[in-house]
């Protein structure tokens, strides 16, 4: 009789423990798997890149005054008058520059070097005796631009930058005139006054798209100043005492395009969880 009685509670215990093992584990959920997301995008880095446009405007004058010899008989219509212009041409060159991003906005400095073919050419006769009597001309040009300047932009759309900047402009200008007068007597007063380097101040607004991760491309705005130029000539023809002074400002408006590499550009890969 013992022996059935620990025969069956042996199999009791046999069928107990083969039902507990077909129970759910009360253990730890393993944890679900990352999935991955694409970086973050950021304006901040180093960039470098390549810009071209269109200079053109600023002041039109070429202001021109004389000796108290010069008369208004012997120049008459010519000395002292402006001799209207507008500058224009190509720039293009390239940029450096660092961006901050905190938040929506977009700190930056950023400095270019443009060459520039911005220049206009002008005359005006003697409105009594024509042009055979007195002819006036007058050229301004334009070789070079260089600009350091701050940015401030909103990165309003997450990769479309707006930004207003402004700073330094440094550039080389030239202004040289010259005053026929009298029939067959050829150019007297000439003068020029070129390539030293002038500094003054600049100041604009932009956008820029930033159409991959690295790459972007903006539209900019500035507006240039260098001060005024002066060149004194001295009468040749016969050699006098007399004299003309020419004085034109250089500033103007430049339209441009821009296309930039950026080192950077994401703030590197997101992991999230459901």
């Amino acid at each position: 009789m013992r022996k059935y009685l620990l025969a069956g509670a042996a199999v009791a215990a046999f069928s107990v423990g083969a039902q507990a093992a077909d129970l759910p584990s009360r253990g730890v959920a393993p944890a679900p798997a990352p999935i991955y997301a694409a970086p973050i995008f950021t304006w901040t880095g180093f960039y470098v890149g390549l810009n071209a446009g269109y200079g053109f405007g600023g002041n039109k004058n070429v202001t021109i005054g004389g000796s108290p010899l010069i008369t208004g008989s012997q120049l008459a219509g010519s000395v002292p008058f402006a001799l209207g212009k507008e500058r224009d041409g190509f720039i293009g060159g390239a940029q450096i520059g660092y961006n901050w991003q905190a938040g929506a906005f977009v700190y930056g400095l950023e400095a270019d070097f443009q060459g520039a073919d911005i220049k206009k050419s002008a005359s005006a006769c003697d409105p009594v005796g024509g042009c055979a009597s007195v002819l006036t001309s007058v050229s301004t040009k334009l070789d070079w631009l260089g600009t350091v300047r701050a940015r401030f932009g909103f990165a309003a759309f997450d990769r479309t930058l707006l930004y207003v900047t402004g700073g330094l402009a440094v550039g080389s200008s030239k202004l040289s005139g010259n005053i026929n007068e009298f029939a067959g007597a050829g150019n007297q007063f000439i003068a020029s006054a070129s390539s030293n380097a002038r500094a003054g101040y600049t100041i604009g607004a932009g956008a820029e798209y930033a159409f991959s991760q690295n790459w972007s491309a903006k539209l900019e705005y500035l507006y240039y100043d260098l001060g005024s130029r002066t060149a004194v000539g001295i009468q040749t023809n016969p050699i006098g005492p007399e004299f003309a002074v020419y004085r034109a400002k250089t500033d103007g408006h430049i339209v441009r395009v821009g296309l930039n590499y950026r080192f950077g550009g994401a703030a590197g890969p997101v992991f999230a969880k459901y």
